[in-house]
């Protein structure tokens, strides 16, 4: 009997989410309302490379690669081996594991910005270093007019983002469980900027 792969997406997240809770931050992949909201704006004919951060089950990777260029980069980490082996496995991408080696996985596979960076990390479960690493990161990586989009469950990360981004904008998502918060980020703030 063929099991749907959906419901083996949702049986190894809630796996992951019972064992390891400060990795995974939701008991369920994201929703395709919260998929379409994260990439809506995304103009993927002008994106030459992408990063995504937390890929977990890889709903949202699925979704960038039927909406990109065939010729753009994506670069895509997860933390937890058996989601990063079961994304490599379906996808035959390289997935790298630690989202705060951003900047050096770049470099090494020769690309100097980002267009897109699109994180489903759980920063409000994150010990606060891991977070300002992976900012750091993105707002190293990020091309001047590139974009930051990412989602939380709440609005914990507002002021975090309004100091390191010009222009954040903010939209709720409800039909997600459990109901999210897409933040849109663009315009790296000067101080934060590669120098």
């Amino acid at each position: 009997m063929k099991v749907d792969k959906n419901l083996k997406d949702q049986m190894l997240f809630i796996k992951k989410f019972v064992t390891e809770p400060r990795t995974i931050g939701s008991v369920t992949p994201s929703s395709p309302q919260l998929v379409d909201s994260m990439l809506q704006n995304a103009d993927w004919g002008k994106i030459g490379a992408i990063a995504e951060l937390g890929a977990g089950t890889g709903v949202m990777t699925r979704a960038i690669i039927e909406r990109k260029a065939k010729d753009s980069d994506l670069l895509v980490f997860e933390i937890e081996e058996e989601l990063r082996k079961n994304l490599e496995n379906e996808t035959r991408l390289e997935i790298y594991a630690d989202a705060c080696s951003l900047p050096e996985v770049m470099k090494s596979r020769g690309i100097k910005r980002a267009d897109l960076i699109v994180s489903s990390l759980p920063f409000t479960v994150l010990p606060r270093e891991v977070t300002a690493a992976v900012m750091d990161g993105v707002t190293r990586s990020l091309a001047p007019d590139g974009s930051f989009v990412a989602f939380q469950y709440s609005l914990h990360m507002k002021g975090t983002l309004e100091k390191l981004f010009e222009k954040v904008d903010v939209r709720f998502v409800m039909m997600n469980i459990p109901p999210a918060f897409v933040y849109e980020c663009r315009g790296v703030r000067e101080r934060h900027a590669d120098e």
